[in-house]
């Protein structure tokens, strides 16, 4: 019997039924039943009822698993009690009425299998594969259930409600990131809200036979998503690997120079993948090396040059763990952002410079761009184009008025003639600069705006693109073209200057038939003020990201965290899990 305790629990009732010598429901003894046939020996009489009495006992333990499992009124009261007091829950709930809801929506069936648990729990313990931590979602707790299939009762719900748990973390943290932004920015107007049917697809993920892929197909982030999900894979992997040494300091190296410390560059680049062996000397600088170091350079957001100046140098003793947590605050930064992504939007990448334009979620042009200085940060937002101006005056921005405009008129009162500007009031008309008191004119009491006429110098060159927004930013046009050959290019008030902005407006004029490359440009060579909209609006999101990757991966660049604000994304992503509601949920 000591063999048989694993399968027979219920000792008791077994031997209750050997004093009962096992009675036949009708009544008679089983050992009687047998007995009154003559031609069975007592011994094996006995026999098969032993083996009947098993069957029986087997049988009374599949009927009282099944009595035990929790009904949904069982599961309703269970949830309702840890939901409402939360005194003896297994773990702490983020969001109690999140998880109420979810059973609500289900009748209160129980969500979990022994399989799909098993299922789940790998997909957490890889959550760092997506910059998260596999500790925010119970991984630490969740292996130490017992299989759900040998749980009954309020033990079976505890142990559902406490996956349940996990997976609504991960789903939140998945669709909204696990930073609010608006803590870190409170102009911050990204939709942060759920959508019509939650809970719908919460259950399409549980139902799915691939959860991680269904979860993915709900939220939906995109192929740049991915690609930097690539490269922080192999990042983790250079970091598990020990990382590189530090190249020590010195003067530039450049093509043709023999020195100790090229051999450690070589090492340093071949630990990241860009691999130079040397011709000859491992100590001289050759042409292998110089193509390695501005492969280097390409990606970590540096003037390709081939030399290791101070920049290169800094950039090339930043740990691997470094980029690691450089790779896990973007694709943070793209869990805020990319559920608002349609087929086809603009976006433009303050930190990186750049411009983009997105149809079928791929890359169809870009150029480069020349944003806000720093003490003029362009601000992150986004806002739908609706059109554009070709031939553009220009309105002073009250930023620029008062920290620019009025101090150079009280200096130089030719200011107005070398700037092609008008003064003008609130109606719009033409006012005598000569009747206004220049030397007493303070921004609180200037009432009038500065103009600035169409034309070649205008500061917006010869077109805008229009998203009205409350910080008065939007891409245009520029006569300064030769800033853009600048490395980094932090040099507007916040607007956003386009390299080759007729491109981007063939680009957006492309269906319809009233414009082509020939009418735009006769429409520029008229110096009219002429406004176009466009047929429908177009996404535009303005973006702050130091990682960025395209094309499965193989197109990715690292760059500087011009804006002073990676530090502060890091620190709330390394904290504990919190839940701050979206809207609607």
């Amino acid at each position: 019997m000591a063999n048989n305790a694993h399968f027979m629990p219920n000792r008791p009732w077994l031997e209750r039924a050997h004093a009962n010598r096992f009675v036949h429901p009708r009544g008679t003894p089983l050992i009687g039943l047998f007995g009154h046939l003559p031609c069975i020996s007592r011994r094996f009489a006995a026999a098969c009822a032993v083996a009947l009495a098993a069957a029986f006992v087997l049988a009374a333990q599949h009927a009282g698993a099944a009595a035990d499992a929790p009904s949904s009124d069982d599961v309703q009261r269970r949830l309702d009690q840890l939901t409402t007091t939360g005194a003896d829950a297994p773990v702490q709930f983020a969001a109690p009425e999140v998880l109420l809801r979810f059973y609500q929506h289900r009748d209160f069936a129980l969500a979990w299998d022994d399989a799909r648990a098993q299922t789940f729990l790998e997909i957490l313990r890889n959550a760092d594969s997506q910059g998260l931590s596999p500790a925010d979602y119970l991984v630490g707790e969740l292996p130490t259930l017992p299989a759900l299939s040998s749980l009954n009762g309020n033990a079976r719900i505890d142990a559902d409600a406490e996956l349940t748990e996990a997976f609504l973390r991960y789903a939140y943290h998945n669709r909204f990131g696990k930073v609010d932004p608006r803590a870190l920015d409170p102009s911050w107007n990204y939709a942060r809200s759920v959508s019509a049917n939650p809970y719908a697809a919460l259950e399409r993920v549980i139902a799915a036979p691939d959860l991680a892929a269904q979860l993915d197909a709900e939220v939906g982030h995109g192929a740049m998503y991915d690609a930097l999900r690539q490269i922080l894979a192999r990042y983790r992997s250079y970091a598990a690997a020990g990382g590189w040494k530090t190249v020590p300091a010195g003067a530039t190296l450049k093509p043709g120079v023999t020195d100790a410390r090229v051999g450690a560059v070589r090492t340093r680049l071949a630990a990241e993948g860009f691999a130079a062996p040397a011709t000859h000397d491992a100590n001289t600088f050759d042409e292998g090396l110089a193509a390695a170091v501005r492969e280097f350079q390409t990606h970590h957001g540096l003037g390709a040059d081939g030399a290791i100046g101070a920049k290169t140098l800094a950039e090339m003793n930043v740990p691997a763990s470094a980029l690691v947590d450089q790779l896990r605050i973007n694709l943070e930064r793209l869990r805020w952002v990319l559920v608002e992504r349609t087929p086809r939007f603009i976006a433009v990448n303050i930190a990186g410079f750049r411009v983009y334009y997105l149809d079928d979620d791929r890359v169809q042009w870009t150029a480069r761009a020349i944003i806000g200085k720093p003490y003029r940060a362009t601000p992150i937002f986004r806002a739908d184009m609706t059109y554009l101006v070709i031939n553009p005056d220009w309105t002073v921005p009250p930023t620029i008025l008062r920290n620019d405009s009025l101090p150079a008129l009280r200096r130089d009162r030719s200011y107005l003639d070398k700037q092609r500007m008008d003064v003008v009031d609130r109606n719009g008309r033409i006012v005598d600069p000569s009747t206004i008191d220049w030397p007493h004119v303070t921004p609180k009491n200037f009432p009038y705006m500065l103009r600035q006429r169409p034309g070649p110098t205008n500061s917006l060159g010869r077109i805008k693109f229009m998203f009205p927004n409350e910080h008065f930013v939007f891409l245009h046009d520029t006569p300064s073209r030769d800033l853009f050959n600048r490395d980094e290019r932090a040099f507007s008030s916040g607007c956003i200057r386009v390299e080759h902005p007729f491109e981007l407006a063939n680009l957006l004029l492309k269906d319809d038939p009233k414009w082509t490359t020939e009418t735009l440009q006769q429409a520029v060579d008229s110096e009219r003020t002429q406004t176009v909209s466009l047929q429908r609006p177009l996404p535009v999101l303005i973006l702050y990201l130091t990682a960025v990757a395209f094309d499965g991966g193989r197109d990715y660049t690292f760059l500087r965290d011009l804006y002073d604000r990676d530090a502060a994304v890091l620190r709330a992503l390394n904290a504990g899990f919190t839940y701050v509601a979206p809207a609607g949920l």
